[in-house]
């Protein structure tokens, strides 16, 4: 139970009572994919074994969006159409029109979907009560749309905005790899992109590579900027921050994994959302701080 990615939303008006959430998720399960739909989604467990649709350790809370999905790939449709397509044409002795392709696309979509394997994903998120937070652990930031629009239509009288900071990491990262010291407690790591701010958007990227400065600078004086960086932490997580501040890759090093292994909890689920989420509490305030500090003008 560790994210592997932070998207950062700010509880702006509202608040969460546990309760009250289990029950309005329950009212919006995920529900089997009907015949004729592509999609459905809706709330499912967090935790195995459990019917609740909250999963509470002390302030805080965690809920799973189920999204399933038919695979029906347009290759496969296209296949289907133009064996249809080549017998019409052969009937009517001419090239079918755009009219009769579409409709016949649309007949065989119609007819495949039925038969379309079924792809199940779970995007996590975690609320903070205390910090009124709302932290989903997704790289797609699609996947996150769902997650938050499926919220606020669930649990009306909340408000949800994405976290912003005074500082925009790309212009504190770019300050980094010029030269400035980042804080005692972040390492830059080895891994980095840098684009151009010019039309083209040319992108410079390292990976598991030692960053010279000399080199980082001539990229940055010729117009670039850094759009991705691999940091650490305080030696206990590696991350790799974004310019929209998102953060990914986010691994916990030796430390906490001896920490989490060396638990004799009943129950790891709960001590590792535990061992996460004090990590975390800790982690988002000092990264926050480097950045200037929260934003909350809008």
């Amino acid at each position: 139970m560790w994210f592997k990615n932070l998207l950062i939303y700010r509880i702006t008006d509202g608040k969460i009572d546990p309760q009250q959430l289990n029950e309005a998720l329950g009212k919006s399960v995920l529900q089997d994919c009907l015949q004729m739909e592509m999609q459905s989604r809706g709330w499912v467990h967090p935790k195995d074994g459990t019917d609740q649709f909250v999963h509470t350790c002390n302030q805080h809370l965690l809920i799973a969006l189920g999204i399933e999905k038919k695979l029906l790939p347009s290759a496969v449709i296209n296949q289907y159409a133009e064996e249809r397509i080549a017998v019409m044409e052969q009937h009517q002795g001419h090239k079918a029109g755009k009219r009769q392709i579409k409709d016949i696309k649309e007949a065989v979509l119609i007819e495949l979907m039925p038969r379309a394997f079924i792809q199940r994903q779970i995007t996590y998120a975690w609320i903070d009560l205390n910090e009124e937070l709302l932290v989903i652990d997704v790289a797609n930031l699609k996947r996150a749309e769902e997650l938050v629009d499926l919220l606020l239509k669930t649990m009306t009288g909340i408000r949800l905005a994405p976290l912003a900071t005074n500082i925009s990491p790309s212009t504190l990262m770019t300050r980094w790899l010029s030269g400035d010291e980042p804080p005692a407690v972040i390492t830059i790591d080895r891994d980095c992109e840098l684009q151009g701010v010019d039309s083209e958007k040319s992108k410079i990227r390292y990976t598991h590579h030692v960053l010279d400065m000399d080199e980082t600078i001539r990229h940055i004086s010729a117009g670039k900027r850094v759009i991705r960086l691999a940091l650490t932490w305080r030696d206990r997580v590696s991350f790799v921050l974004h310019d929209n501040l998102q953060i990914r890759r986010i691994e916990p090093l030796d430390i906490i994994t001896e920490s989490s292994e060396a638990s004799d909890s009943d129950d790891q689920f709960d001590s590792d959302f535990a061992l996460m989420t004090g990590e975390l509490n800790r982690f988002l305030p000092d990264l926050i701080h480097a950045l200037g500090g929260e934003n909350r003008a809008g």
